[in-house]
């Protein structure tokens, strides 16, 4: 049995709903996810800094077919270095490049994120390759984009997982050559992506979180419990409530 309760937010944006902020009081500490650092979340992080860890969700395509209403790329890295600069803990920032498409366009976009966040000092990124549901995969046909792993597939295939791998381990070389940061303190995550090689398998909740939130469980990294090859810490609570696709309308959203 866990030790802590730490909550998430899985079940929408962070930055759209701030239902999360009022039940801060009834877990330990809690991992925010949010494409969108609105002035209202902006403020809510500021205020409850001591007891959060921020997924700033960032891939390259707000504002575009693929995420229609996720502000630009540009504006959302603006608010991140705002929020940062007004005090926000930079080591308690998580790039989320997720979902990552493993085409040529698709690496290059979610490389140049990775760079740009490298570049401004972030050292802690996690990522995961998109997986195309039925419904997402119709959403594609519906606005004319060609699906990722062709009409009928879910998941990559060893080519596009290799890609993504060869990705992963260019970036480990700039922040070594480019940066010249020793690669120990790079830390590149993914969870339930066995075939990301380049990745530490991590939860999204891990004991490198709990160390961060001053907290400590020798069984943190004990196996998962939400899905398939899943390491996120057992005691992790939703705190969203929504079980609909949000207002961002991403076409991979996983809710229908």
């Amino acid at each position: 049995m866990s030790k802590y309760k730490i909550g998430i937010t899985e079940r929408g944006d962070a930055g759209l709903d701030l239902s999360w902020v009022g039940k801060l009081d009834a877990v330990d500490g809690a991992v925010v996810i949010t494409k969108c650092l609105s002035p209202a979340c902006h403020d809510a992080l500021l205020a409850n800094k001591e007891k959060l860890i921020l997924h700033a969700t960032l891939t390259g395509y707000g504002h575009s077919t693929l995420e229609p209403a996720v502000p630009p790329p540009y504006e959302e890295f603006d608010a991140l270095m705002t929020l940062v600069d007004a005090g926000f803990p930079k080591e308690r920032v998580v790039i989320r490049v997720d979902p990552i498409i493993p085409t040529e366009k698709g690496l290059t976009a979610a490389d140049s994120v990775i760079w740009t966040c490298m570049r401004k000092g972030f050292s802690r990124y996690r990522v995961s390759l998109i997986d195309m549901y039925q419904h997402a995969r119709d959403r594609f046909a519906a606005k004319g984009l060609p699906c990722p792993y062709g009409p009928s597939g879910f998941a990559p295939n060893q080519e596009q997982i290799a890609a993504a791998n060869k990705m992963l381990h260019d970036v480990k070389i700039y922040w070594t050559a480019e940066f010249g940061r020793p690669l120990a303190d790079l830390r590149i995550e993914s969870c339930a992506e066995p075939g990301l090689t380049e990745a530490i398998p991590c939860g999204c909740i891990s004991s490198h979180d709990l160390a961060l939130l001053g907290l400590e469980d020798e069984d943190a990294d004990a196996t998962g419990f939400q899905r398939k090859n899943c390491l996120c810490y057992s005691g992790k609570t939703e705190l969203l409530s929504n079980r609909k696709q949000c207002e961002h309308g991403c076409l991979y959203c996983y809710w229908h």
